[in-house]
């Protein structure tokens, strides 16, 4: 594969941590009911919560604590999220900005986890049998409820990874088609269009997007896009947010350009556009079908909190019997979902407890979500942007950004940088790309006294 694509091993070079403080039920959003939670229900132990937050903060580390920052006591925003960071087992001995990688389960992920594993090692055979397809009806429902879609048009798979791989071996496409793909799509995606391109004779062709991603632009992305697209263009891959820049790629304006290319295309030729959309899951409150794409696949153990090994692919319905099953399915339930979702035996605790990470977000409100990670982004952003030593690599815009901000040190490597932040109790990473650069990932469990800390070691990097 070309250079720039080649993998590389996410840096986090975190070792055994310490004092792992034991986590209280109490306010647990667990046990509310699906409504999304109300102002003052965030601020439900308050007083609780300032002195978790003050001990994340401090992480037994004060000396590396700024006088501003120890004195600065949390702020409105911090103490309203209080009682949402107390549901994460989360090491209180390091700041967590690396959660892009792997979920820590909140409080009802995790027992709906244990519930399940206790349900099967009890009675493996009467569990399973009895209720497999109602749990599995259960899961693609919430996630139905949670992305505005239909439950019979999502399939269940184990990682994004997967949903695409799935998409593109069973992709109609034949010689002399071809996948149009960015330059700086994941390594998955690229892999999986071209194993399809060597059994079919068809082609993968890759472009820039953009001269460089500090000055780009919504229009300069689609322009471009729209201009490479060519008769023998059959699939367009598209990232909803790079993991290697922080890029939020205009999707609703590319699939608004499409219907007008398809017009004159026959059904076995039309445009189809497939969306890897892990970094916006969780994040972004646009229902799916809002982005107009084809396929969306998303990992559910990244953003949205999701147990590890579970994922999810939506097809459209009206372009989704473009891509046929690839797995034999075990499901019994009814639609395209059911045939694409794979068969064989699974972590059934993991893939049912799927359902309580699409409710939890629910009821912390998808808005709220989106406008706190927004927020704590662009705090960083801005404050990383004010150091002539750092260079920021991630629009400041929030509409071509999430929640990933990418930087580079001046004089260090991003594996230098992240080994000097781990080594003062803060966990980032690299991006598996060349360039590679350093990266900050905040979640709802962050606060913003957190993330002065995170800033003030990156200024000691001068």
């Amino acid at each position: 594969m070309p250079n720039a694509q080649r993998p590389r091993s996410p840096s986090v070079r975190l070792v055994g941590g310490k004092g792992r403080v034991k986590q209280s039920a109490e306010g647990s959003v667990g046990n509310m009911g699906t409504e999304t939670l109300s102002r003052r229900e965030l601020l439900v132990g308050v007083s609780v919560g300032a002195a978790v937050l003050g001990g994340a903060a401090g992480c037994n580390r004060g000396e590396e604590r700024t006088e501003a920052s120890s004195r600065r006591p949390p702020s409105e925003e911090d103490r309203e999220w209080s009682s949402v960071r107390r549901q994460f087992r989360l090491d209180r001995d390091y700041i967590h900005l690396a959660g892009l990688l792997l979920a820590s389960h909140p409080d009802p992920v995790r027992e709906a986890i244990e519930r399940h594993r206790r349900e099967l090692d009890e009675n493996p055979a009467l569990y399973l049998t009895g209720n497999s397809r109602e749990l599995e009806s259960e899961v693609r429902e919430a996630a139905a409820e949670y992305m505005g879609t239909r439950a019979q048009d999502l399939a269940l798979t184990d990682s994004t990874t997967m949903g695409t791989a799935l998409v593109y071996n069973g992709v109609e496409i034949t010689e002399g088609q071809e996948f149009l793909t960015a330059r700086f799509d994941y390594y998955s995606t690229h892999q999986a269009i071209r194993y399809k391109a060597r059994r079919t004779g068809a082609t993968v062709r890759e472009i820039p997007l953009y001269q460089d991603v500090r000055t780009v632009t919504a229009e300069e992305i689609v322009e471009n896009l729209m201009r490479e697209v060519r008769p023998e263009t059959r699939v367009i891959t598209a990232t909803w947010v790079h993991s290697s820049t922080g890029l939020k790629m205009p999707i609703r304006q590319i699939a608004d350009r499409l219907p007008e290319i398809n017009a004159g295309r026959g059904s076995a030729s039309r445009v189809l556009l497939a969306v890897d959309g892990v970094h916006g899951l969780g994040v972004e409150a646009t229902p799916i079908p809002e982005l107009r794409c084809d396929f969306f696949m998303a990992g559910t153990h990244k953003w949205l909190f999701g147990p590890r090994g579970t994922g999810i692919l939506w097809g459209n319905p009206e372009t989704q019997a473009h891509v046929t099953p690839t797995i034999p399915t075990f499901s019994r339930l009814e639609g395209w979902g059911s045939w694409m979702t794979p068969g064989g035996f699974k972590p059934y605790e993991h893939q049912w407890a799927l359902v309580e990470a699409f409710r939890y977000h629910q009821r912390l409100g998808k808005e709220r979500v989106q406008e706190r990670i927004h927020a704590l982004a662009r705090h960083l952003k801005e404050g990383l942007a004010g150091m002539q030593h750092v260079t920021l690599y991630t629009p400041m815009d929030d509409a071509l950004s999430a929640g990933i901000v990418c930087f580079m040190v001046d004089g260090l490597s991003p594996e230098q940088v992240v080994s000097r932040l781990q080594d003062r109790g803060i966990v980032a990473s690299t991006t598996p790309y060349s360039p590679s650069y350093a990266r900050l990932t905040p979640g709802v469990y962050n606060t913003t006294a957190e993330l002065d800390r995170a800033l003030s070691a990156i200024r000691d990097l001068a």
